[in-house]
């Protein structure tokens, strides 16, 4: 006998379980500004297994001149969850650098900094539930006269937390230098073992990162200044975190690092370039093997006239077959927080053997600085950093967050899901015309130099636009195609021969 309400079930059922494929497959991208009257900053982010980000840093309380912990929790659509600061006493300055996932938690590092007439200066301990409730802290005591300025960690394959960074301290006549620091604490915040290392006066030393060897045996710290010159080194750790050998990064590539994976034997790295070796003011990539030998070298940047740097805490990021690369473009390196520049955060999509598969800047406005970006899982990449308009604000940063999908671009849902916009901007390089085809109608064009000034603003209509370049100056331009909803669909740069 034919069950009617049966068959009408199992449509239901069937529908939505297409609906659930679809947005477990679907790719999501958004534009976040967060802004409040404190300076804000964002050091680190994770994905977790709900696809939600949490994000963490600091915030510094102009009235109260406190430095809070910082934490904000973001969807997969940019909707804000959760706004956090964490403040134990009222007297530190506390910071969270790295955040962690693990067996349904957060785990949160940082430090905490007593006041100048205090030598209370600690590694801070923080681990969280998943609706961001402390279930449990610890404070562990640095050396005196030591401070952490920056550092990265790892969970390695004991889950322990091993933290590579610097300290700082001041030496008799009140310099601020900088000590490699290398510590390890179990999963339950405890002291495991440390190896703080100290230079004479008016010698400073760095440690940017950290990574397990794929044998499980050693720990490879990217650092610089080891020698006597700028340049990097791969400082071989034991799991006691004693050192056994120091090795030059091939082509002097130095500072940030943030080393990845990509296979058993090839480490992928960023950084800044050496005189004579690679390329200065550039975002200079390169993988490696164990024996730190190396395998491939490129470098990105926008042009000749800007300075490229990698992005501050991690600008490699791997998730799966997409490979990620970041930095600021335009950056400036004698006001870095609170410059007068227009700049942009610089993100490329790269092959494994550091061929770009698409390069994109965002910003570009005001004065942009990534911080972090992490390839996410389904398949596109977040960046977070600060935002910096120095008309309007007076040392006080936004936290600008943007994620973008696995083209590099940042559209609507429900674009991608209905009718993904296709748009070729051609020919590029190009002389005196510039045509645009779109497969979605009534669009903005927007043109700028490389100074963020607006040149073009054209309206795409009939999903085709001819555009007159011929008074434009030879040199790279950025481009802009804005939708009916006000919202970037692309960007890419244009070279105009």
């Amino acid at each position: 006998m034919f069950n009617f309400k049966y068959m009408i079930n199992k449509i239901i059922y069937s529908i939505l379980f297409v609906f659930l494929i679809n947005d477990l497959n679907a790719q999501h991208s958004f534009e976040k500004i967060i802004s409040t009257q404190e300076d804000q900053v964002i050091n680190d982010v994770l994905e977790d297994d709900d696809g939600n980000f949490l994000l963490v840093g600091r915030i510094h309380n102009i009235e109260s001149n406190l430095v809070e912990g910082y934490l904000l929790m973001v969807d997969s659509s940019g909707n804000l969850i959760e706004e956090k600061v964490i403040q134990p006493t009222d007297t530190n300055a506390y910071i969270f650098f790295n955040v962690h996932f693990y067996d349904n938690n957060y785990y949160l590092l940082g430090s905490s900094t007593g006041p100048l007439s205090h030598d209370k200066k600690n590694l801070w301990y923080m681990k969280l539930s998943k609706d961001l409730d402390i279930l449990s802290q610890n404070e562990l005591e640095l050396p005196t006269g030591k401070w952490f300025s920056y550092f990265n960690s790892i969970i390695d394959s004991d889950t322990n937390f091993v933290i590579a960074g610097y300290t700082s301290r001041n030496d008799s006549i009140q310099i601020i230098h900088s000590d490699p620091a290398f510590i390890k604490i179990s999963i339950d915040g405890d002291s495991i073992c440390s190896n703080f290392m100290t230079e004479p006066p008016q010698r400073s030393r760095l440690a940017f990162d950290i990574i397990e060897n794929y044998n499980h045996t050693d720990y490879y710290a990217f650092v610089s200044r080891f020698t006597n010159s700028s340049i990097g080194q791969k400082l071989v750790l034991n799991k006691n975190l004693d050192s056994i050998n120091l090795q030059p990064i091939p082509l002097g590539i130095f500072d940030n690092y943030s080393p990845v994976y990509l296979t058993d034997s090839t480490i992928l790295l960023s950084g800044l370039g050496s005189p004579y070796q690679s390329v200065p003011y550039a975002l200079n990539v390169i993988s490696i093997n164990d024996q730190t030998e190396l395998i491939d070298y490129n470098y990105f940047k926008l042009s000749d006239n800007f300075r490229e740097y990698p992005a501050m805490y991690n600008g490699v990021s791997k998730n799966g077959g997409n490979i990620f690369i970041g930095g600021t473009s335009n950056f400036d390196f004698y006001n870095p927080f609170f410059s007068t520049l227009n700049s942009w955060f610089h993100l490329i999509k790269i092959n494994p053997d550091i061929s770009p598969i698409w390069e994109y800047w965002y910003g570009g406005d005001v004065y942009y600085h990534l911080y972090s970006i992490l390839a996410t899982n389904d398949g596109g990449c977040l960046m977070v950093g600060n935002r910096y308009d120095d008309e309007t604000q007076v040392l006080e940063r936004d936290i600008y967050i943007a994620k973008v999908n696995t083209d590099g671009l940042i559209v609507w849902t429900q674009e991608i899901l209905i009718n993904k916009q296709e748009t070729t901007v051609y020919p590029n390089p190009g002389t005196n015309q510039l045509i645009i085809k779109t497969s979605g109608n009534l669009m903005d064009f927007e043109l700028k130099n490389i100074t963020g000034q607006l040149i073009i603003n054209k309206r795409i209509e009939n999903n085709y636009k001819t555009i007159n370049t011929e008074s434009l100056r030879s040199g790279i331009y950025l481009y802009r195609i804005i939708d009916k909803k006000n919202k970037t669909i692309e960007t890419g740069k244009w070279i105009k021969k």
